[in-house]
C-alpha cells in the first residue's frame, strides 16, 4: 500500500522549515493536525519519521532516508495535479495583444467584481493555437467566423476610423498619418471606401503594430487608422477626436470555444458578460 500523501507532505515540510507551527502555516492547518498526519504515517510504515529536539522538530535517520529517495517526487504529483485543481476556478482565455490592451483589459473589472470567485488568465499571442491540446478554455480571434471544429460566436466587426488627438495636424490628405505595418493596407482600405478621392499620403510615420499607432495618435503625433473599439473610451474622454466616419469590414471578433465547453460555468458566465460588453459598447460615437 503507498504510504500517505499528506503525511509526506507534512513530513517533507517539517524537514524544510524544522517548526510544527511553520509547516502548519504553509498547509493552513493546527499544529495538532500535522502532528496527526505524521504519526499516521509513521504507523503506516512502522518507523518514527521525527523528534522533537527542544523547541524545534528534527527528522530520524529514517526520515531523511524517505525524502532522500522521494527526491522530487511530490513536487511532480503537485505540479500535475495543480491544472485539474485550477481549472475548477480559473478561467483561461488567448487573445491578440492590441484587443487586450485596448478594449478586453479596461473592461475585465467589470466582470471580475460580478464574479470574485473567478480567476482570469489572460495569455496574447497572434499563433494559431490548438483549444483541444492546450489549456485554454476560450480564445478571441479576428477572422470571418470560419473556424472548423469551433463554435465561433461574433462580438463586433471590425471598424476603421482617423482619429487624432486634439491639436494635432488633422489634414487626412497631408503627411500626418501613421501606418502600421502589421496593417499597412487600412488606410487604402478607408480611403476607397470612403470614395475619397486620390489616394493617402505615402509620407507620414510608420510603427510595427497598431497599438504603436494608437500611441503615437495619443501623443499627438499624427493621424492612425483604428479600429472605433479600441478608442471608445479615449472619444469619450476627449483625448482623440474622429476626423471622418468610420468604414465596417466583413472581418469581426469572435470568441471561439469548444463545441463541449469544458468550465461549463466559468466559460458561461464569461460568455454572458462579454456579448452584454460587446452589444452594449457597439455604436457608441458617431461622426457629427
Amino acid at each position: 500500500m503507498l504510504p500517505s500523501l499528506r503525511g509526506l507532505q507534512a513530513l517533507s515540510l517539517l524537514s524544510r522549515t524544522g517548526s510544527l507551527t511553520a509547516a502548519a502555516d504553509v498547509l493552513g492547518v493546527s499544529r495538532s493536525a500535522l502532528s496527526h498526519r505524521v504519526a499516521d504515517l509513521e504507523r503506516q510504515l512502522g518507523v518514527t519519521l521525527m523528534q522533537k529536539r527542544g523547541r524545534s522538530v528534527v527528522l530520524t535517520d529514517d526520515g531523511d532516508a524517505l525524502l532522500a529517495v522521494m527526491g522530487d517526487a511530490l513536487d511532480r504529483i503537485e505540479a500535475a495535479v495543480e491544472p485539474i485543481r485550477r481549472r475548477r476556478s480559473q478561467l483561461r482565455i488567448s487573445t491578440v495583444a492590441t484587443l487586450a490592451s485596448h478594449w478586453l483589459l479596461p473592461r475585465l473589472p467589470e466582470f471580475r467584481a460580478r464574479h470574485p470567485d473567478i480567476e482570469v488568465a489572460l495569455t496574447t499571442t497572434r499563433r494559431v493555437i490548438d483549444l483541444e491540446a492546450e489549456d485554454f478554455d476560450c480564445a478571441i480571434r479576428h477572422g470571418s467566423g470560419n473556424w472548423p471544429g469551433l463554435t465561433a460566436t461574433l462580438l463586433f466587426r471590425e471598424t476603421l476610423a482617423p482619429v487624432a488627438a486634439p491639436g494635432a495636424d488633422q489634414n487626412l490628405k497631408g503627411t500626418s498619418i501613421i501606418r502600421a505595418r502589421s496593417r499597412f493596407r487600412d488606410w487604402s482600405l478607408w480611403w476607397a471606401a470612403s470614395q475619397r478621392a486620390g489616394k493617402p499620403s505615402e509620407g507620414g510615420l510608420v510603427v510595427e503594430s497598431r497599438a504603436q499607432a494608437l500611441e503615437a495618435a495619443l501623443a499627438g503625433g499624427g493621424i492612425a487608422m483604428i479600429d472605433m473599439a479600441y478608442v471608445d473610451e479615449h472619444l469619450s474622454g476627449r483625448r482623440l477626436q474622429l476626423l471622418a466616419p468610420p468604414i465596417t469590414l466583413d472581418e469581426g471578433y469572435y470568441l471561439l470555444r469548444r463545441p463541449v465547453r469544458r468550465n461549463d460555468r466559468l466559460l458561461g458566465a464569461f460568455e454572458k458578460w462579454i456579448l452584454a460588453v460587446s452589444a452594449r459598447s457597439a455604436g457608441r460615437h458617431s461622426f457629427p
